[in-house]
């Protein structure tokens, strides 16, 4: 019945792929798209049914298909265009392949489950699960416009109120954190449950869960509480030992294995510990593979590495559905310094920096009054270049305690403080100790703006 339309829809589909628009027109496109395709239905729905229904899929897989480098089939616009909310969902997720493929695989589960108190309705709109992670994603939406709220936390318990560990758990949001529209969606990201799956007579599998979130008003911070059940997937993990080194500008690293799972892929590198370089990110690290498809690092993934820096554990967008050959792993940038230079050292006696990088970032030292302030030259980028503790040269170490550091019991601290600076810098104050100290104190650097780079790929599969 709809075979012509079915073919001028795919030639349209065609010539779409083929014009190339920015990622703002895009983003408005889809927008625009799924809320034209709303009001559509609305109009219709008394007279037309089928139609609109058609016209509603049809919509959407025109509008998906402007997702950048995302293909889309029929069956996932059929998905779109009758799962609620749905347009909140593809809202987060559109630049990350490896979720735009769990949903098409039917991975995402569907909740809407809603709690709603003194005119804030907070919805769990729904989750994707397999068998190491979990991403849930929810809305915020207040009676009143531009309520300035904020959010206090968020958490996830299971049936026996076991809190998930929070260094598993990440969030990520469009946005700022701060809900100023009438409705804020957001998503919440655990990246390994593996462990949690099983503890001793308690089964997490199949579980049901208790999804909490703190919502500050003014100096008061409404709780709400949504449970919910979930289904994990049985599909196994695709662990891949590689053991390949590459070199980059002199660097050796080996790529020791990939595990790809249907939300997230782990890449795992060992860094040769006689590198001149200290490496502090691989930002362009990505998947390709034969047909020009790509799945990269974004805001959800994560990098952990040991106190050394010679073990990494990344995180990225998932291939696990790629339909294509050679997938490969490419390295792009990598931010790294030469390990002689990756660290500041500080003479409070003679108030002078002894030592930083020859293009530093670092400026206006000042001491007085058994304080310590300094200038972070960040151009806007405010991720924080220096260590939140330091060492006096007799190897004593002291933590700064500003707001954005998590407590350690058992370490020593100094009291400080962290704020931007009007030149787009990071200004950081902290107290000298009451203990004896001896000069000079050192920073180690954990983030500097220089790079090395080199046309690298690993053949994974």
């Amino acid at each position: 019945m709809f075979e012509e339309e079915k073919k001028k829809l795919e030639q349209r589909k065609k010539s779409i792929d083929q014009v190339d628009v920015s990622k703002d027109k895009l983003h408005a496109a889809i927008r625009s798209g799924f809320e034209k395709a709303k009001k559509e239905k609305l109009l219709k729905r008394t007279k037309l049914i089928k139609r609109s229904s058609w016209s509603i899929v049809v919509a959407a897989i025109l509008l998906i298909s402007f997702i950048t480098s995302v293909t889309v089939s029929p069956a996932f616009a059929n998905k779109v265009a009758s799962i609620p909310g749905i347009e909140r969902i593809i809202d987060l997720i559109q630049q990350d392949r490896g979720l735009i493929a769990a949903v098409e695989n039917d991975f995402y589960q569907p909740l809407n489950l809603s709690q709603e108190k003194n005119g804030i309705t907070v919805t769990l709109d729904g989750v994707i699960a397999d068998r190491n992670g979990m991403v849930i994603f929810y809305s915020v939406q207040s009676k009143k416009k531009n309520l300035p709220l904020e959010i206090e936390y968020l958490k996830l318990i299971d049936e026996y109120y076991g809190s998930f560990p929070l260094h598993d758990t990440t969030f990520w949001g469009s946005g700022s954190p701060i809900i100023e529209k009438k409705v804020f969606s957001s998503m919440m990201t655990l990246e390994t449950v593996e462990a949690l799956e099983i503890e001793g007579d308690r089964k997490v599998f199949n579980s049901k869960l208790l999804w909490e979130i703190g919502l500050k008003n003014g100096d008061k911070v409404e709780q709400f509480q949504i449970p919910f059940k979930f289904t994990k997937t049985d599909l196994a993990s695709k662990t891949i030992d590689l053991n390949k080194e590459v070199t980059i500008e002199g660097q050796r690293i080996i790529v020791e294995k990939v595990t790809i799972n249907p939300i997230r892929a782990e890449v795992k590198l060992k860094m040769d510990p006689n590198n001149s370089k200290k490496i502090f990110s691989f930002d362009n690290l990505k998947f390709t593979n034969d047909i020009g498809d790509e799945w990269i690092l974004n805001n959800t993934g994560t990098a952990f590495r040991n106190l050394d820096g010679t073990e990494w554990t990344i995180t990225m967008q998932s291939p696990y559905f790629n339909q294509s050959d050679n997938l490969k792993l490419v390295f792009g940038k990598i931010e790294a310094i030469d390990k002689d230079d990756a660290f500041i050292l500080i003479d409070t006696e003679s108030k002078k920096f002894v030592k930083q990088p020859e293009k530093s970032l670092f400026s206006n030292l000042e001491i007085e009054n058994n304080k310590v302030s300094f200038i972070m030259n960040m151009d806007g980028d405010y991720k924080l270049p220096v260590s939140s503790s330091f060492l006096d040269s007799e190897g004593k170490e002291f933590f700064i305690k500003h707001d954005f550091t998590n407590y350690l019991p058992g370490k020593k601290y100094v009291q400080g403080t962290l704020m931007k600076t009007a030149e787009k810098g990071l200004k950081l104050e902290f107290e000298l100790p009451s203990e004896t100290i001896k000069n000079p104190l050192r920073f180690d650097l954990n983030y500097y703006p220089t790079w090395i780079e080199e046309d690298v790929e690993v053949e994974v599969e």
